[in-house]
């Protein structure tokens, strides 16, 4: 937690110094949101997306920084920066308690796919990020100055994001937290070396693309991004190869990933 400092002073300044300076030059807005996610881990088989099958719920507030103020004025000037784009920061919990293997290594009545449907696991996480979203509309002529109500407009946007996850696995419902390895009970791909149930944080780049519709005060907005974790623990797992033994591959060759739809009700500071 104490590597996670640094960061988290720099996010939480940055946010206070962008909602505190001039408010001629930005205006602001402040949105909740809900959605459901889809880890891709090591729980999945390497090249089916279907069984990275780890829905996870997701609850989360979010700041917009527009860089024009919320004051309009035809001699305030403007840029095509400021007509389209912003910058969005937004803290996210995640969580999902059951993660289960799928795909065809997971099905039958084999030692091995016995085992597999045995294992599973647990994710929560809380993800801090910046999103620099682009706006195909104009975003003075789509706000609130010329009373746009019933507008769409489409964004596409990139992202950083820092990530604190606490991961568990399980067999038989009972936590691998505690004894020792070997985990027998498990494949052997998974008994030694390869399970790692601290609590960790990792960095992670995303990009996404989304649409907003204006009512009155609020803006409904729904989005979807990628993302991708520099780590490969965030479900607990990490391993290098395809099992010796049984020639299990999943997708432990990479970093863990996640595919994000989100629906958010944003509050417009300042809308006529």
């Amino acid at each position: 937690m104490k590597k996670s400092l640094p960061v988290l002073s720099i996010l939480i300044t940055f946010f206070f110094f962008t909602t505190t300076y001039s408010q001629s030059k930005f205006s602001h807005e402040l949105g909740l949101s809900f959605g459901v996610a889809s880890f891709q881990t090591d729980f999945g088989q390497s090249g089916d997306f279907p069984s990275a099958n780890a829905s996870t719920f997701s609850f989360g507030v979010s700041h917009y920084l527009k860089f024009f103020g919320s004051q309009y004025s035809w001699r305030s000037g403007s840029s095509y920066f400021s007509q389209h784009f912003k910058l969005k920061t937004e803290f996210n919990y995640m969580f999902n308690t059951k993660i289960e293997h799928e795909g065809e290594y997971a099905k039958g009545n084999g030692a091995i796919a016995v085992a597999l449907r045995r294992m599973t696991g647990e994710i929560k996480m809380y993800n801090i990020g910046t999103n620099l979203e682009y706006y195909f509309l104009e975003l003075e002529d789509y706000s609130s100055y010329y009373k746009s109500n019933g507008t769409f407009n489409p964004f596409v946007s990139v992202g950083l994001h820092y990530s604190f996850y606490d991961p568990d696995i399980f067999v038989d419902g009972n936590s691998l937290e505690g004894p020792d390895e070997p985990y027998t009970d498990l494949i052997p791909k998974w008994q030694e070396d390869s399970i790692y149930l601290e609590k960790g944080s990792t960095f992670g780049a995303s990009i996404g693309a989304g649409l907003r519709y204006s009512i009155e005060s609020f803006d409904l907005v729904l989005d979807g991004r990628w993302q991708h974790f520099f780590s490969d623990q965030v479900d607990g797992l990490d391993d290098d190869g395809p099992d010796p033994t049984s020639g299990v591959k999943t997708g432990s060759d990479y970093n863990d990933t996640m595919v994000y739809i989100n629906f958010g009700v944003i509050y417009v500071f300042g809308k006529n």
